[in-house]
């Protein structure tokens, strides 16, 4: 939950509509209903419903649940007939707002059951969940004006997000459930605005008709000055268990996590607030040199001393001097190493001794990089090592070291290195002593040579012995040989226009191979033709041809054919006439890769349905009952499920000409 989600939660803030300075009061009921720091708003307050109701023996309590994260976190369960009071003391909720809460109803109560109540409890005025009748789900109800939406639709013991996002301009209230427009609601009458200093409810009941409450688990609300846009929603809604759940406001990178070297340090903010002023931002480094950098930063810093550091930032509202604080630890650690060898023995064996100069003990040691020890020396033979030694924070230093024995041999081949099948390359060596021999001999062409030409046909190690008197020594260099390249791509495939594919490439013989480089061609409506599995988005059919090249110019190549499946569509004609001409007499839809139709529904003027059909085939034929409509417009509702499982909404108004 570090950078991604950082990046997540700020590009929430990038799509929203913003009428002046923003202001965000979020809660998040871990446990107590104080606003996200540092905003200045007031805690919520438990209160009880008006009227004559039975109330329970508390408002409501702090319970364990799980808001479909996998993760069981504290969530507040309002009892019924009770609520929460959000103050509204600085006039967040006006005209323009949107108010989220991420919730699951665990009881109805009786027909109706409070959502919000903008009137301080006057009015009856409000937003309600409602019962149809026949059913044991829930519908909206926007009283006094009626229900709005599909119904019914909510369900017990389910969690979800409900954006309530009016614009002050238009006085439309959109209502989003998750991430899809439930309904837009005309407000023109004003009855569901704000006021500053009045107070906002949320699950209490007015005095007017007692009762009408039902009982709820919170896990996030939240109270905003702004219109938020269809993107803004749904993106809060695929992070919705990071928003529910972290509070990021005064989050910062620390770069390098862990110093291992005397090197300058880079500490830069990636939280988010509301606004981009009215916060000042204090920053204590724990002693640290500030390189550069002032307020927000991003800042370089250096530390002269090792250890563990902290960083820590204090973020305070200028307007009523709230705080949030965050530590961050890192280590600092600077190492270097001194070596001391043994080798005055000539039977192939000296002692290498490993001392730490800096860092923190305890010190770990290491002559392969994989597997370390205790101890700091080392039973060795003649060759070159690189030494690792890793201390108490993490820090690894390394250092080359050359074994030779007693002085008298001096043998060094050519480094490890990599060729392509049917190549040959000549292994360079240096040695003090005139015999020498190699092993194994297949694939050289002289192994008495110093340096022969080696053309192995498969990975080799080859020895070479140097002997003088009584002593000799052996250096190892192995040839790697890549073998013919058989590349695998994705299987062709059909795709969806303008739906992102991935594409995948690989190769046995390259795998743990480093630097292979990739080529996709041609580069068309792909995100990057130079990674192994980069992502297509096609309107029309493509062949590409990827292409695999190792650092030593092996290649290798592999074909992928994506066909483009035509976009599901699916309307009704603008206009048609029953007149019993044969021409244009019933409405039927027009559509194109859809599997089937889940329902067709005609509404006249009253928002009566009239004619209700679940066949793409079948079509109206202007009648209802038997008897001829009227000409005039008329609102249509279609659902489909299209070839690829897709489902389709779609909704207009066709013209009946008699």
């Amino acid at each position: 939950m570090k950078s991604g989600l950082l990046q997540t939660i700020i590009f929430l803030f990038l799509d929203i509509v913003c009428l002046g300075q923003n202001v965000e009061n979020s809660y998040r009921f871990i446990n107590n209903f104080t606003v996200a720091q540092p905003a200045c708003a007031s805690d919520l307050i438990q209160t009880n419903a008006l009227g004559s109701c039975t109330l329970g023996a508390s408002p409501g309590s702090f319970i364990i649940d799980n808001p479909d994260c996998q993760i069981s976190r504290t969530v507040y369960h309002t009892n019924l007939n009770y609520g929460l009071m959000y103050a509204n003391t600085e006039g967040t909720i006006s005209e323009t707002y949107t108010i989220q809460m991420y919730i699951k109803n665990t009881n109805w109560g009786k027909t109706l059951a409070r959502i919000i109540d903008f009137s301080n409890g006057q009015l009856d005025e409000g937003i309600y969940f409602k019962n149809p009748g026949g059913s044991a789900d829930r519908c909206l109800d926007f009283y006094p004006t009626g229900i709005a939406g599909e119904c019914p639709y909510f369900k017990l013991d389910k969690y979800y997000l409900l954006t309530f996002t009016r614009n002050g301009q238009t006085d439309v209230m959109d209502v989003y459930v998750n991430d899809k427009l439930f309904v837009s609601y005309n407000d023109s009458g004003k009855r569901f605005v704000g006021k500053t200093g009045v107070p906002i409810y949320i699950f209490r009941d007015d005095d007017q008709i007692s009762c009408e409450s039902g009982e709820a688990n919170f896990a996030y609300l939240s109270f905003t000055n702004y219109y938020s846009s269809q993107s803004a929603v749904t993106k809060v809604y695929e992070n919705i268990c990071s928003v529910a759940n972290v509070n990021v406001s005064a989050d910062f990178s620390i770069d390098p996590s862990l110093t291992c070297s005397n090197k300058n340090i880079k500490v830069a903010y990636t939280g988010v607030l509301p606004s981009q002023t009215g916060y000042s931002f204090q920053w204590d480094f724990d002693g640290a040199k500030v390189i550069s950098g002032s307020g927000k930063g991003p800042y370089l810093i250096h530390w002269n001393s090792e250890g563990s550091k902290k960083v820590t930032l204090t973020i305070k509202n200028d307007i009523c001097g709230k705080e949030i604080v965050n530590t961050k630890v890192t280590h600092v650690s600077f190492m270097d190493l001194a070596m001391i060898i043994d080798d005055k023995k000539c039977d192939g064996n000296a002692t290498l001794t490993v001392n730490p100069i800096g860092g923190i003990s305890p010190f770990q040691y290491s002559i392969d990089s994989v597997n370390f020890q205790a101890s700091n020396i080392f039973n060795v033979t003649a060759k070159d090592y690189k030494v690792f030694v890793k201390d108490y924070n993490g820090c690894i230093n390394d250092t080359l070291v050359k074994v030779k024995l007693n002085g008298t041999i001096l043998l060094k081949t050519f480094s490890d290195t990599t060729i392509c099948i049917g190549e040959q390359i000549q292994l360079l060596t240096t040695a003090n002593v005139t015999n020498y021999s190699w092993s194994p001999a297949v694939g050289l062409d002289n192994a008495s040579s110093l340096e022969p030409f080696a053309s192995p046909t498969q990975t080799t190690s080859y020895i070479i012995t140097a002997t003088d008197k009584n002593c000799s020594s052996k250096d190892t260099v192995i040839v790697s040989v890549i073998p013919e390249i058989q590349v695998l791509v994705t299987p062709d495939a059909e795709i969806t226009a303008n739906k992102p594919f991935p594409l995948t490439s690989s190769s046995p013989q390259l795998a743990g191979v480093s630097g292979v480089n990739y080529t996709w061609s041609p580069p068309y409506a792909l995100s990057n033709p130079t990674i192994p599995n980069p992502v297509a988005k096609l309107n029309t059919s493509q062949v590409y041809t990827v292409t695999l090249t190792t650092l030593q110019g092996c290649t290798g190549t592999g074909k992928v054919t994506l066909t483009v499946i035509p976009p599901a569509f699916i309307t009704l004609p603008d206009i048609f006439t029953p007149d019993g001409d044969g021409k244009n007499d019933v409405l039927i839809p027009i559509a194109s890769s859809i599997a089937s139709l889940t329902y067709l529904r005609i509404y006249d003027r009253w928002g009566e349905v009239i004619y209700f059909s679940k066949q793409l085939t079948d079509g109206w034929d202007g009648k209802v009952k038997g008897t001829k409509s009227d000409g005039g417009v008329y609102v249509w509702k279609m659902q489909a499920v299209t070839n690829g499982g897709d489902i389709l909404n779609k909704n207009g108004t066709v013209l009946l000409v008699r």
